[in-house]
């Protein structure tokens, strides 16, 4: 799709009703929890202010001591009860709102397999990710426990902050006014060193995916051998030292914001206490108030101050956190497109043949075509193999084929069916595919070959495929044998060369038994000999299952029903190789050129 996703931009009250639905799904509990917390919290505060005057008016009105114990030891407990339930109840959320980070971050890595996979290609995309898991790795400070804990405490504030309204109206109902005014230019100084940070996001995920990279091309085995040969250690360590240094140039700009909003909050608490304490000493002087009134409204006036600064920090804090969010958001809800309304079952396809109806792709909006109105029919059960130079878009048909990509127009089929019409997840089933690129995770040979846990793998398939992709010799000789692990990146597991990953790779694809085959020039990493008997191997095992095979090497692909040559983002030649050959078309000048290449090498060895 070339219509960019629009940018998604939630309000706080969107993200708390978010955020507590996570609560619900993962710890139902923890919102028993807080709603104890918060009933518990307004208790001692409200108890507290009362505690003066109570035992002033005592005093005052020369109440017995056995009166004045009782009376404030009541209260004691009361308050004692409530702040040491309060505090279990803290307690025991603490561990649940923290594993709601762990809980996201799940969710986060899921979407990432999930969504599609052009957003996870593109640089965009990466950052969008980087972006969003960031807001997840700083402890406390992570959007969704500082998002919690500021709900919390604005709800224990603001059930505070009304209670002693009701108090202070009493006194004068202009205090409670000027006080919320100052603290609300409190407010709008944090907000706008909250903006400014919030605008540079993008530009400090930037900075931190490409630290990362550099960190992991350091430690990655994958690269060592050409960073000693060629001694860029250095490079690399002075590439991350700028790009540290960059990220701390963004950084000091938006601390720098904060002083300023600290320093402005700072003289705005001055005056604001200020104000209110004159008149509380005023309305003393000149009678307005009782002693024990007066005791009761400072500690009003001063209680009041915090919870207004309270609510305010919390704000600020929950105005953060809700810009993290965001972020958080705009990976999870604006990197799919939905499945469609009413999905086709893959049980309703009547044959699994392929055609590709007039599509045209491109990479970008505006990059030149990839696949310019391109038509091609593979019959059910067919062994079609596709060719052309490298980077001409051959793996671009199969990663539109498998639903990675939508065509910018034109449709693919699979059984007559647009594959649009079916759900991702069951588009997926219909696909064993060998990709060039290896991947082999540091589980067991097993699991690497049917990719699930040890219990939900077919021990007696895995030997089979094993057979059939000739590996079984060389893992059968292993102690473990399949339950060895494999790799040495977690564990001193079993490394396979290079041809061995490939059958390794081709057994994956046998265990799965999709209906629809695909070999990615898996073998180019191999001489033009063993990769043609591989070919030949595998389509052996083939069956009938309908097989595309990919390959810029023309002899390889020789035994295909047909080959269907790719040039300038169309199919241009169709026919078998010896059909194609007579043709002495593009794909004869190739072959005739690659078989002298060879017969020159074979010639020049002789001679050597």
């Amino acid at each position: 799709m070339k219509k960019e996703k629009k940018k998604l931009q939630y309000r706080i009250f969107q993200n708390i009703f978010f955020l507590l639905k996570g609560i619900k799904e993962e710890h139902p509990t923890l919102i028993l929890l807080i709603a104890i917390q918060i009933i518990l919290s307004v208790v001692a505060p409200v108890f507290g202010i009362y505690i003066p005057k109570i035992a002033l008016d005592l005093v005052l009105n020369k109440a017995t001591l056995q009166e004045i114990f009782t009376v404030l030891g009541t209260i004691g407990i009361i308050m004692a009860l409530s702040m040491g339930l309060s505090g279990m109840a803290d307690s025991g959320k603490y561990m649940l709102y923290n594993d709601m980070r762990r809980y996201y971050q799940q969710k986060l890595f899921l979407q990432s397999l999930n969504c599609d996979y052009k957003i996870m290609e593109s640089e965009e995309g990466q950052t969008k990710y980087e972006r969003a898991f960031t807001t997840l790795q700083w402890g406390d400070m992570s959007c969704t426990s500082v998002m919690l804990v500021s709900v919390i405490d604005i709800a224990v504030n603001l059930l505070c902050f009304c209670i002693y309204s009701g108090i202070m109206l009493t006194l004068n109902p202009l205090i409670i006014l000027l006080l919320i005014a100052l603290s609300m230019i409190s407010l709008f100084c944090t907000k706008r060193a909250q903006n400014y940070e919030n605008a540079k996001r993008d530009e400090i995920a930037v900075c931190n995916k490409k630290i990362q990279y550099v960190i992991h091309a350091g430690d990655s085995s994958q690269f060592g051998k050409d960073m000693r040969l060629y001694r860029t250690g250095g490079w690399f360590l002075s590439l991350r030292n700028t790009l540290i240094e960059q990220s701390g140039r963004i950084t000091a700009k938006i601390q720098n914001r904060y002083f300023a909003a600290g320093a402005g909050n700072a003289c705005v608490l001055f005056l604001r206490d200020g104000i209110a304490y004159t008149y509380l000493i005023y309305a003393v002087l000149s009678h307005i108030i009782t002693i024990s009134e007066f005791t009761l409204y400072f500690g009003a006036i001063t209680a009041f101050s915090g919870f207004v600064s309270s609510i305010v920090t919390s704000l600020n804090q929950l105005n953060g956190a809700n810009l993290e969010m965001n972020s958080l958001r705009a990976f999870l809800d604006n990197t799919d497109e939905p499945d469609p309304e009413q999905p086709l079952d893959p049980a309703e396809i009547p044959d699994y043949s392929i055609e590709f109806c007039d599509v045209c792709f491109s990479y970008n909006p505006d990059s030149p075509p990839v696949l310019n109105h391109l038509n091609l029919k593979i019959e059910a059960g067919e062994k079609v193999a596709l060719v052309g130079v490298n980077g001409i878009g051959k793996t671009t048909m199969v990663k539109l084929l498998c639903g990675f990509y939508k065509p910018d127009s034109g449709k693919i089929l699979i059984g007559g069916k647009d594959i649009r019409s079916f759900q991702k997840k069951h588009l997926f089933t219909l696909f064993s595919i060998v990709f060039q690129d290896i991947y082999i995770p540091p589980f067991t040979v097993a699991e690497n070959i049917s990719l699930q846990e040890s219990k939900n793998t077919d021990c007696d398939r895995v030997q089979s495929c094993l057979i059939k992709a000739g590996l079984w010799e060389k893992i059968r000789q292993c102690e473990n044998g399949i339950d060895t692990p494999m790799t040495k990146e977690i564990t001193d597991g079993l490394v396979l060369s290079g041809g061995e990953q490939q059958k390794l790779l081709m057994a994956r694809a046998l265990y799965k038994n999709a209906p629809i085959l695909i070999l990615d020039e898996p073998t180019a990493a191999l001489d033009p000999i063993a990769e043609s008997q591989t070919y030949e191997q595998f389509h052996r095992f083939a069956a009938n299952k309908t097989t595309l095979y990919i390959s810029h090497r023309l002899a390889s692909t020789r035994f295909c029903h047909k080959i269907a040559f790719l040039k300038d983002g169309r199919i241009t030649e169709e026919g078998t190789h010896d059909e194609l050959l007579r043709k002495g078309g593009d794909y004869s000048k190739m072959f005739q050129l690659q078989s002298h290449y060879y017969q020159k090498g074979k010639e020049d060895g002789q001679n050597a």
